[in-house]
């Protein structure tokens, strides 16, 4: 994810060492080669894959390319849901757009910030934005 944001970790020593001093435990316990198929095999993860992988969702399958057909960890609904709010309507204006009770669109956006792991709406807008699935 961050060679998509800034593969400096935008300069960051803190970022840098952290990843750094992370892959060398890694491949001091797993082997190089083995460190290094499994880092071309997430390489090639969109973002929901990485998403349903962190989360222990589902065994993800990789795209293979970086196209827009990704698979994502949400309901058909909960896609739905969050078009809307990545179109920044509120609770009561999704409810009433997808005529259901503000309490199910609530619980709709509460589903769907657990299962992409965000704490913000607007997390879930730049996710739309950025996964050209939802």
């Amino acid at each position: 994810m961050w060679a998509d944001i800034d593969s400096n970790r935008f300069g960051s020593t803190v970022f840098n060492t952290a990843r750094r001093d992370s892959e060398a435990a890694v491949r001091a316990a797993v082997g190089r080669r083995e460190f290094d198929r499994a880092y071309r095999r997430g390489g090639r993860f969109g973002l929901a894959e990485i998403v349903s992988y962190a989360i222990q969702e589902t065994p993800p399958t990789p795209s293979g390319s970086p196209s827009r057909t990704r698979t994502t960890p949400l309901t058909p609904r909960e896609t739905e849901v969050a078009r809307l709010v990545a179109d920044g309507l509120g609770n009561q204006q999704i409810a009433d757009r997808l005529v259901i009770a503000r309490r199910t669109a609530e619980g709709h956006v509460e589903r769907i910030l657990r299962k992409l792991g965000f704490t913000k709406r607007s997390q879930i807008a730049a996710w739309v934005s950025g996964s050209g699935r939802a």
